[in-house]
This record gives C-alpha cells, structure tokens and sequence, in this order.
C-alpha cells in the first residue's frame, strides 16, 4: 500500500519534468536496469537495529525540492518494507554538504542518515529514450563514515515506429489500433524500481533481480 501511494505522489511531483504531450509510449519500450554498484559498504553488518533519517534527495536541474522530498519519501517507504531498519524518519531540511546532513541526523537523533541525490532523470518520449541515475550515501552520524555508497542507473531504448511507402498505404485504409494502457510515466517507476534494489543491498542481499 506504501509503495503505491509513493507511485502516485512521484507520478505527480516529477511530472513536471516531463514534456507537456502524455509522457509514456503508445506500446511497450523495454527499460534495462543496472545492477547496483556498491563503492562502500560495512565489513559486518551491524546496523540491523539502526534508526535512519532519509534526507530530501538532491535534484538535477530544474527539478524542485518538493520532488527531492518525494523521492526521500519513497525511499523511506521502501527501506520500512524492506525491513532493512527498524525505525526509518523522513527528514524535512535540505541540505548542501555533507556536514549539514549530518548534523540534520544528529538533531533528529537519529544513527544514521541516508544522503541521496538523482545526478539525471530524462522522462524521455512516446517513443522512449528516458534514464535515471540515483547515488545514495548512508552516513554514521556519530562517527561522520559512510557506511554506505551506492548507485545506480536505468535505461529505456528507442523504439521508432515503422516508416514505410507500404506501411503507410496499409494505415490509410485501417483504423488506428487501440493501445494497451501503460504503467504510467518511466521516471517514476525506475526510481521504484532502484529504491527497492539499494534497500534489498542494504538490507544484506547479495544480489538482486533482474
């Protein structure tokens, strides 16, 4: 239920990143998901019972801080799902370097602080092209160590209609076919998608699925 009510408030608050045309393809456009990429992480897992403040997410561009705190409050969502931590706090205060976001931690009480940032977010076309790359570092309040540091990006490829004397010739004489519904706009669903990977490497798997 969390999960879904964090779709619809991403759906709403990154839409304005997309174009003002409807922003998902008439047909399927396979995404490609990369696996996480895990540049830091604690020899022993000893953080199962760790409180986590999650910051507002760092935005590209024109992108606004209330889609920062969307994204904080979906990954809050996931990371309780997950049961990678007991007790998971959305923090409301921005920050701009890493030393504010651990004092944000600190005066939240918190043991740990998740730092985000989404460095690209392209909603792409009706015909695809859209990509999202998110980079998460979990911070050790007490201690100021990254217990953390992981990123990870998707990728949606181009699926150009067919273009054709012949094709064209069948069109005219044919009414338009009625598209499946799609699953609403890309950006949204990849950031699902990466949040609940990092919570699952957080949470100590050693792999995730495809």
């Amino acid at each position: 239920m969390r999960k879904g009510i964090a779709v619809m408030l991403l759906g709403v608050l990154l839409y304005g990143c997309a174009s003002s045309q409807r922003n998902w393809a008439n047909q399927p456009v396979e995404v490609k998901k990369n696996s996480p990429v895990v540049f830091i992480y604690p020899d022993m897992n000893t953080y199962q019972e760790a409180t986590v403040g999650v910051l507002p997410f760092q935005m590209p561009g024109k992108m606004t801080q209330a889609q920062g705190e969307g994204v904080a409050m979906l990954f809050k969502d996931v990371l309780l799902g997950k049961q990678a931590f007991p007790k998971v706090l959305r923090l409301d205060e921005p920050y701009r370097e890493i030393e504010e976001a651990l004092a944000l931690g600190r005066k939240a009480k918190v043991d740990l602080v998740l730092a985000g940032k989404v460095n690209y977010a392209l909603e792409g076309s009706q015909f695809g092209g859209g990509r999202v790359e998110v980079s998460t570092r979990l911070l050790n309040v007490h201690t100021g160590n990254t217990v953390w540091y992981i990123e990870q990006s998707m990728d949606q490829g181009m699926a150009y209609p067919k273009s054709s004397t012949f094709s064209s010739f069948i069109a005219a004489f044919n009414p338009p076919e009625i598209k499946p519904s799609q699953a609403g706009p890309v950006v949204p669903n990849m950031l699902v998608q990466i949040a609940c990977d990092m919570a699952e490497v957080m949470a100590g798997a050693r792999s995730v699925s495809r």
